[in-house]
Formats: structure tokens, sequence, C-alpha cells
């Protein structure tokens, strides 16, 4: 800085504020320096207090935990001490704000909210929503249903409330077979649900005094050459020739030769042709009259004489008579009764006074899915329709399997949801189309398996994930592994309103507290 003896020229008040300006600067300077040396010698002096408020912490901590005692959850304290278990450290109290963050991440839903309510998610508490004509085109492609489990682990309770009765609130149309007797309803199991609804159920017998239902009803299609995969065969349901051939090959016990095959299809012809004229409605006994008695009509059709359409039908004839005598007296011979029809809501057709062995139980239930298939085939606005079948596993085998697996395939196109209740898998054979058939189910309930060997076919069938058959052989009653198309499988806990555990409450017989005493005093009371 110029001072005023170097410069004389320059005015002496300039000079001094310059001077004063000079020496303002040199102080901040040095203030400014002072500062941060003071802030570097602050900071480091705060890094040191906290190092050393760690340090205190963890030596506080470590004693404290020093003079702890730890504690076990073993069964030998001695076996802890001496340090053959890890020792656990003492819980820290909490509450449930601050151990909030330990739930960051809440399990999904395992299903949408659309449908009706089955239970609840075992693993996450979710309720499981779901339905078969709702979830279809998302979840599912498949609208059939199949429960598999041992016996009473819940798959009745199941059918009865999300099948049946909590359809029915949806304002659908719900068929039942019912095929379990009981003896304190004299029928079926749902013979409670039927009557609780103000339904009548349709009981079939053999030897007569109960319903009929005719293979040949107009309501079943006649198409004539489905044996023959005709251009209809694959967008209908199985029409009168598959079923008449069916009852035939189930009276023989063995398929049809190609002749027999020929004299049936001309019988079946000849008696829509004869019922037509004589005003009547065609049935299996206008079929053995024609086996019996081709006419010329059928023979010149065929390109045959009459008598060697009568000697290729002769077998099937016989068979056929001894059937419908006997096996199925009472039950086909005759046109369908009027009390055979779909009921607003609920139709149950009870089969349970059928006998076990014999064709009788097969061929009618077949029947009764195919009149069923045909009727909902004609119906001008689809009503979306459930079909429960009990004990399925009588369906699926013999000739009258293929007219099932027949039926089922369509069920999309008819608005029909076919349900299956089967044991076991090993309950079908190898060869019978309801393999396939329950392979195409879109949903599938798995109940508890005892058997390892039946676990597993279950896991290795329905594709579910390694391990899944020790899952399924741990499932407790009323507990199912539910899968849904191709989605992750999942346990789920049914649950039942009051209502509902009153209506699938098929113990009574075995909780029963009559003596013999009683029984034999009440049987002499009514013989009076």
């Amino acid at each position: 800085m110029t001072t005023m003896e170097e410069n004389p020229s320059m005015p002496r008040t300039l000079a001094r504020r310059i001077s004063r300006l000079f020496g303002a600067r040199q102080e901040a300077g040095k203030l400014a320096l002072k500062a941060t040396h003071g802030d570097r010698a602050s900071k480091s002096a705060a890094k040191k207090a906290k190092k050393k408020a760690a340090r205190q912490r963890e030596l506080a901590e470590a004693k404290a935990n020093d003079s702890t005692r730890w504690v076990h959850e073993r069964k030998s304290k001695q076996a802890s001490q001496l340090g053959f278990y890890d020792p656990a450290a003492p819980g820290v109290l909490s509450s449930t704000r601050q151990m909030e963050f330990s739930h960051m991440a809440i399990a999904s839903p395992p299903t949408s909210h659309r449908g009706l309510v089955f239970g609840i998610d075992a693993g996450s508490g979710w309720m499981v929503v779901h339905d078969p004509f709702t979830a279809y085109g998302n979840e599912l492609e498949s609208p059939n249903v199949c429960y598999i489990g041992d016996l009473g682990q819940g798959k009745s309770s199941a059918m009865k409330t999300w099948g049946v009765l909590r359809q029915l609130i949806l304002g659908r149309r719900v068929v039942v077979i019912d095929k379990k007797y009981q003896l304190d309803q004299n029928g079926g199991e749902y013979t409670a649900v039927a009557q609780r609804l103000g339904k009548k159920p349709v009981k079939f017998m053999v030897g007569g005094g109960g319903a009929k239902i005719n293979i040949l009803d107009p309501r079943i299609a006649a198409r004539l050459h489905e044996d023959n995969h005709d251009d209809t065969a694959l967008s209908t349901p199985a029409g009168q020739s598959m079923l008449v051939r069916a009852v035939v090959e189930e009276a023989l016990g063995r398929p049809l030769q190609p002749k027999e095959g020929k004299a049936v299809r001309m019988a079946h012809k000849q008696a829509l042709r004869a019922a037509t004229a004589a005003g009547e409605v065609a049935h299996v006994r206008h079929v053995l009259t024609a086996l019996y008695a081709p006419d010329e009509e059928a023979a010149k059709a065929s390109g045959l004489t009459v008598e060697e359409l009568r000697q290729w039908g002769q077998d099937p004839a016989f068979e056929l008579e001894r059937m419908i005598e006997d096996d199925l007296a009472g039950l086909i011979d005759g046109p369908t009764s009027d009390d055979v029809q779909l009921n607003d809501g609920l139709t149950v057709f009870d089969v349970s006074l059928l006998p076990e062995d014999g064709p009788a139980l097969s061929i009618v239930m077949t029947i009764i899915n195919t009149w069923l298939a045909n009727t909902l085939y004609r119906q001008e606005t689809p009503v979306p329709t459930t079909l429960l079948i009990e004990e399925a596993w009588h369906t699926v085998q013999g000739s009258v399997a293929k007219v099932t697996r027949r039926n089922t395939k369509l069920s999309r196109a008819l608005s029909l949801s076919c349900q299956f209740a089967f044991h076991h898998i090993s309950d079908i054979p190898e060869n019978s189309p309801a393999i396939a058939m329950l392979k195409e189910c879109g949903t599938v309930l798995l109940y508890k398996q005892q058997k390892a060997a039946d676990a597993r076919a279950c896991e290795e069938m329905f594709n579910l994930p390694y391990g899944s058959a020790d899952s399924i052989a741990a499932l407790v009653k009323g507990t199912c592994m539910f899968k849904i198309g191709s989605l992750d499988p999942f346990v789920a806990i049914h649950v039942r309103s009051p209502l509902e555990v009153e209506l699938t409450d098929t113990d009574k017989a075995m909780k029963s507290t009559g003596t013999l005493a009683f029984a034999s005093h009440t049987a002499t009371e009514e013989a009076a």
C-alpha cells in the first residue's frame, strides 16, 4: 500500500481511509484463520467424545450380559450348562410399534377377491375366494374340479358347501348324483340338503318303484354315426348311439365286434322308426325287439339279408335282455319318468340304493350325465350349472368312461362345471379316459393321502412342487392343498357356517346312542 510519504501528492484524508481499511482486512483474516483452526479442533474433540461414549456403552452392555444368567429351553439343564446346546440370549422387551420393522414383507392373498368364499389360507391367514366360473379365462381354462383324498377328510363337506349351497346363493343351477347311502335318511346323504331347500330327490331302484331314465330319450340327440367319428362328434355331447353301444358293451363285458356293432346301429334306427310309427317314445326294449327281428328296411339299408342281420345281433340281444331284466330292471326299460327334470336351483338324483357290484350304478350315472349335457346343449340362454358326482370312480371304468369323457370335454361350451370326488388316483385304471380328464381339471383339491404312494401319485399327476407329497400326507381333517390352474398350490382350511355344519353331518349313525334293548322294544311296538 502506498503511504502519503511515498506519494506526497495524495490527500491526507484519503490516505487515512485506506490505512484503516487495510488494517480491518488484516484483522478479519486473522479472525477467520483462528476460527478455521477452532472448528477443526472442535470436530476432532467431538469424534473423540463419540468414540469414547461408544466404547463405554459397549463395556456397559458386555458387563450387563456377563451378569445376566443365560436361559435355555432344553429338557436337560445340566447338558445346556456343559455346552451341549447353544445358549439362548434373553429376549428383548419391546412394543408392537417398535417391532413393525420385522413385518415389512406382507404375504399376498393366494386368490383374487372374486368368487365364492372357501375358507382361509393356512399360511398367511388370507381369505380363500375362488369360483370356477368367475376365474375362467383368468386363472384357469377349465371349469372342472376334482376332489381327491382319504375317507372322512372333508371332501363331501367341501362339495356340499362350496360346490352346492354357495353356488345356489348366486342363482345358479346345481345337479347332484348322490351315491352315499345314509340310514337315518333312508337315502343319499344329500336328502337333508334337498329337503331343507324344498326339493324332492329323484330315486332310482332296481326292480321298479323308482324313477326311470331312457337312453333313447328325445332330449338326448339321436346321432346315429357318432362311433364313426362324424363331423359333430367333437362339438356336441354324447348321443343315443354312444349310450346304446356303451350299455350293450357293458352287458357283453367286452367291446363290440364290427358285425355286432353294425347290427346294433341298424337296430337303433329300426327302433326309432317303429316307435314313431306307433306314436310312442322309443326305449331300449324297442332296440331289443329290432335285434331279435330286424325288418326288411334295415336289412336293405345295410346291404344284408334279414337273417344275416339277425345272427350278427344275436349275442348282443341275449346279453342286453338279461341285463334289462336283471341288473337294470325298472331303470332304463321304458320312457323317462316325469320327475326326471331340471329343477330351479337344486336337482338331486339319488342312486344310493343301486348295488355297488354290477353295471347298474355306472350305467345310470352315465345316462344322467349324458341327459344333462344334452339338456344344457339345447338351452337358449346358458345358465352356469354345477354337476357333482360323489364316488366318481363308477363313471371312469368300462365302456361308459368314454361317454363321460366326451361330455366333460364340452363343459366350457355348456357352461357346466363337472366336479368329481375320488379317494385315490389308484382307483382309476391306467388306460381309463378319466386320467386325461383329471389332468385337465382347472381346480384341484387334494386332501390327506395316508399312503405315501398315493400322495406321490398326486404330486406327479398335477405337477406339484417337489416335496408336496409330504405336505399332502401331513394334512389334517378339513384342510386341503388347493391348486388353481398353473398358480402355486397352497394349503387351505375349509370354513363352514353353523347351518352348513348341520347339513354336512354324516356321522349320525356312528354317534348313535341307541342300544339293542331300545331297538328291540321299538321293533316290538312297530309290529304291534
